[in-house]
């Protein structure tokens, strides 16, 4: 009856190893599939963990039955788990590196449109430079030239107002010339009518 019992716990103790077996055979596929069909994840990384924890399950299980067998496939899929993490570790350090260079030229893409904006930038200021210095030097022109036709036209004032002063002069003379014409022709009148009267008064004197 005891040994009965025992065939029936080992049995049972088998059964338990074939369900991990099965359980690690479908783990370990479905980490493969994974590593070869997408970069290494956080999702891999947990399932080769839990494959890990499976072996030390299926360890314990294979030295309880004490069968060399088990014992030896246990080291066997040690071995094929090792193999997986080697794969995911490798993998993701190429895609560590991949994503560091990609990063690198993203830092130098950025680093030649910084580059490029700042001479844009000063190519502009060096435009606007030019154009204020162009700006200075016509307002100084402006203003020399300003000053030229201010001392033109203070001197053409000046010449304005001696001409002024010479048609003052000239209209007085003229006025004085015109008081001695009037003068004279009163005289010369004067005298006419006094010789009229002269002459009229001989006749006169002469009949009587």
């Amino acid at each position: 009856m005891a040994d009965l019992e025992r065939g029936t716990l080992r049995n049972e103790e088998l059964l338990v190893f074939d369900r991990y077996d099965e359980e690690f055979k479908e783990m370990t596929d479905q980490i493969q599939k994974s590593l070869d069909e997408e970069p290494p994840s956080p999702y891999t990384r947990n399932l080769l963990q839990q494959c890990n924890d499976l072996l030390k399950q299926m360890a314990l299980e294979a030295r309880t039955l004490k069968q060399p067998a088990l014992i030896q496939r246990v080291k066997d899929y040690k071995s094929k788990h090792y193999q997986l993490v080697q794969q995911f570790e490798r993998d993701s350090l190429l895609a560590g590196q991949s994503s560091n260079v990609g990063a690198s030229r993203s830092h130098q893409e950025r680093m030649k449109q910084t580059e490029d904006m700042l001479s844009n930038q000063n190519e502009t200021l060096e435009r606007s430079l030019r154009s204020i210095q162009e700006t200075e030097q016509i307002a100084m022109e402006i203003t020399e030239e300003l000053s030229n036709n201010r001392e033109t036209l203070m001197s053409a004032h000046g010449r304005v107002k001696d001409v002024s002063s010479l048609t003052g002069r000239a209209r007085r003379l003229l006025n004085t010339m015109t008081a001695r014409a009037i003068q004279q022709k009163m005289v010369l009148y004067a005298v006419g009518g006094g010789l009229v009267v002269a002459f009229v008064l001989i006749i006169w004197m002469m009949r009587g």
